[in-house]
């Protein structure tokens, strides 16, 4: 049954196909894996602290079985059979890129939707820390391992290099699932409904987002009223809230099924790494793993049903409280998220929803988490409405 249907797609593609070349067809398979988002290895920056040479259990895992990654060291360079050259800051990143492959390499993505002969294969791109482009390390290579603690990019078929979602340590082992063996088949990176739409209309019609992280600052307003800025400064001088930093090891996305009540335990079906709505990306915590996140606030402009009320000022105001990223001394990196929504105060932890949408759920937590696994705490307060039940709780660090 499932060659059947197999087949079916494939000869709907075909007649969708005639009277375009061979060109445009490859053109537009390889643009909607770039922008498909199915492989997020396409849309991250790994630094040398998420990138390594590791010991494999076995050559190539099972789908949904586990496998085990050893002794990670310094991630190797195939074009120089050094380890990468992290340039004099040590700040470089890798990317990987999918490109069209004209020699049939091994475990090449073949087109198993279309029916077309063409084929890709991913390179590995290193990048100093602004976004200049330094050099392709790897011209070719393949994807093993793929679940959501990372994956395994073979360069050119040499070096296992493993681009790590989460922190490891130099000479440490990891365990995880694995949901996707080997990426071979274009089904596994590219939406159905979204090629057909392409070959219709001879266009890819969806955001270029890469590198996503290159963008997206949103500094934070400027305050040119001195009445105002004396009571922001003040609001941050005594709230434990917002002077709290919340580091990589201490945020997460979680997977909810509903909304809290308070007094009950609040559960996920899932943990996942922490991103930001500004780019649907994962959070860049920087080259070396300290960049932390914090809670700034401003005054409402336009109003924002997100904003609470001021009971301790007396301003007679509403207040947002936007999520920025710094580097470890400080300095302003990004906004996160403009403002949002807070739940499930409880255990030192709670969870705030980026740009009040029901799109990113952040979990702020010290109690133990495991990516790719469920999740519960207590909650004792549902949300919060007035700024004094916000600036006032004291998150677990």
């Amino acid at each position: 049954m499932k060659r059947v249907l197999i087949l079916l797609v494939v000869s709907i593609f075909s007649l969708s196909l005639l009277g375009q070349s061979s060109e445009e067809k490859a053109g537009l398979i390889l643009t909607l894996v770039k922008r498909g988002g199915s492989l997020p290895a396409l849309y991250t920056k790994y630094y040398k602290v998420k990138a390594w040479s590791a010991k494999q259990s076995m050559p190539i895992p099972k789908g949904y079985e586990t496998w085990t990654l050893s002794n990670f060291q310094a991630a190797m360079d195939v074009s120089t059979k050094k380890p990468i050259d992290w340039g004099v800051n040590g700040d470089r990143f890798v990317v990987v890129n999918v490109v069209p492959d004209l020699n049939n390499r091994p475990n090449r993505v073949t087109d198993d939707m279309a029916g077309t002969n063409h084929s890709l294969t991913f390179t590995l791109e290193l990048y100093e820390y602004d976004g200049r482009f330094v050099k392709t390390i790897s011209k070719w290579g393949y994807l093993l391992g793929s679940g959501y603690q990372g994956v395994v990019y073979v360069q050119q078929g040499i070096y296992p290099t493993f681009l790590s979602s989460v922190v490891v340590e130099k000479g440490g082992s990891l365990t995880y699932q694995v949901y996707n063996p080997t990426e071979t088949r274009l089904s596994n990176l590219v939406d159905e409904a979204d090629l057909k739409r392409a070959f219709r209309d001879l266009k890819v019609d969806l955001p270029d987002n890469i590198p996503l992280q290159l963008s997206c600052t949103f500094p934070p307003k400027p305050v040119f009223d001195a009445a105002k800025t004396a009571v922001l400064e003040k609001m941050k001088q005594e709230s434990p809230f917002l002077q709290a930093k919340f580091y990589q090891k201490g945020v997460y996305d979680a997977g909810k099924r509903d909304f809290p009540k308070p007094n009950q335990r609040w559960s996920f079906w899932n943990m996942f790494i922490a991103s930001e709505i500004t780019n649907r990306c994962p959070i860049d915590w920087g080259p070396n793993g300290d960049r932390y996140l914090q809670f700034d606030a401003e005054f409402e402009g336009n109003r924002n049903y997100s904003a609470l009320e001021d009971d301790l000022y007396s301003t007679g105001k509403r207040f947002l409280f936007p999520l920025r990223l710094y580097e470890s001394d400080g300095r302003f990196v990004k906004t996160v998220s403009s403002f949002g929504n807070f739940f499930g105060f409880g255990e030192g932890s709670f969870v705030f929803m980026q740009d009040a949408k029901n799109e990113i759920a952040s979990l702020f937590t010290k109690l133990p988490v495991e990516i790719d696994k469920p999740f519960s705490y207590k909650v004792d307060r549902r949300t919060v409405t007035k700024i004094s039940e916000l600036l006032t709780f004291k998150p677990v660090l």
